[in-house]
């Protein structure tokens, strides 16, 4: 049904109301929305029908109202005066999928699974408690709660979601946060921002070009970055990561851990659920300190290089006794009750286990009793 009213004398409109459609809507049916001009505001307070209301009436909507699928369509493709914008009211649990190619789209919560997309705007959401697929070309995208899988893309903006009770994709060239997501995988890739995951069940894999990683929580993380630091408050399964110039800084790592950067420092804190199992560790810096910490019951093979000491300087200190593997230098304004060897040297903590090792071209490296 379509309703429209407009005037026109001598080919000037005196009047053009909004255009006015509607279809009844049945359970479980999928309501598709493909605007060719125009925002997409989208209520979920209507009932048993989908309405569509369009503030220009020179706007001509094609609708379909199918059993499964309720769908309204337009092939007006002119620009129009002023902005354009389609409401569409519709029942909270129905399922959407949605278009706009060349617009905003706003959408309340919603109960059913969500496929949103624009060539050229911004996307915002409530709560979604399926499955949401969000796309645009030229802006941010942000939302609330997703039910199910999320799957956010953005050529250039800022992407922003709360929790994800599935697994998650986020794409775009600006910075990603996130909640919680309890899903299998999460994979975070920008070309030019920060990435911020509040906690993950599962394994992260995150890549930035020019950006931090923080990752509060994890099972497991790899974790690459071009230029920035890369932290995590707690990794309870494998953590490798990459940075060419940044810090990197683990405050609790409960499985092996190799973690290498160009230019920075490497702090990581191993709290291993079974000391005794393999909890191999690899790290390396080019400039910069290297310090771990590890529990004094662990089972582990130490091994600390210095490539480029400084003369006479500090280099390798340890809580726990280190045998020298090359010449010595003087020991002088060594920290007290600190053992000290100046380039390479080795320990095996508990008769010996798995292997750590830690490596500067041009700093120092210390390791401390957790």
């Amino acid at each position: 049904m379509i309703l429209r009213m407009a005037g026109v004398i001598g080919g000037v409109v005196l009047l053009s109301l909004p255009l006015f459609a509607k279809c009844p809507y049945n359970a479980g049916a999928t309501v598709l929305v493909k605007a060719p001009i125009g925002n997409l505001i989208v209520d979920t307070t209507g009932t048993d029908s989908v309405e569509v209301q369009v503030n220009n009436g020179l706007i001509q909507i094609q609708e379909n109202c199918a059993r499964e699928t309720v769908e309204f369509t337009s092939n007006t493709t002119t620009d129009m005066p002023g902005a354009v914008d389609w409401k569409i009211v519709v029942p909270r649990s129905a399922n959407l999928d949605m278009t706009a190619f060349a617009g905003n789209i706003t959408l309340a919560n919603s109960d059913g699974n969500v496929t949103l997309r624009t060539a050229g705007g911004n996307v915002n959401t409530g709560q979604i408690k399926g499955s949401a697929a969000i796309i645009t070309q030229g802006g941010s995208i942000k939302s609330g709660n997703i039910g199910g899988n999320a799957e956010l893309r953005s050529q250039g903006g800022s992407l922003e979601v709360g929790d994800v009770t599935g697994n998650a994709e986020f794409q775009t060239a600006g910075p990603i946060q996130a909640g919680s997501v309890n899903g299998l995988v999460v994979i975070a890739d920008t070309a030019g921002g920060n990435i911020v995951i509040k906690q993950a069940r599962g394994e992260v894999k995150a890549t930035t070009k020019a950006g931090d990683i923080l990752i509060g929580d994890a099972g497991r993380i790899n974790a690459k970055t071009a230029g920035g630091n890369i932290t995590s408050q707690r990794v309870r399964g494998p953590f490798q990561g990459h940075t060419e110039r940044g810090d990197i800084r683990l405050e609790q790592a409960s499985s092996w851990v190799e973690a290498t950067t160009g230019r920075g420092n490497i702090f990581v804190r191993m709290v291993p659920d079974d000391p005794g199992g393999d909890f191999h560790a690899d790290l390396q810096s080019g400039v910069g300190d290297v310090t771990i910490a590890v529990p004094s019951t662990m089972k582990a093979t130490l091994e600390a290089t210095v490539e480029r000491p400084a003369f006479d300087a500090q280099r390798i200190m340890s809580d726990f006794p280190m045998n020298a593997m090359a010449p010595t230098t003087p020991t002088h304004g060594l920290v007290p009750n600190k053992f000290y060897a100046p380039t390479q040297s080795q320990t095996r903590l508990n008769g010996g286990g798995s292997r750590i090792r830690l490596r500067t071209s041009m700093g120092k490296i210390e390791i401390r009793k957790n």
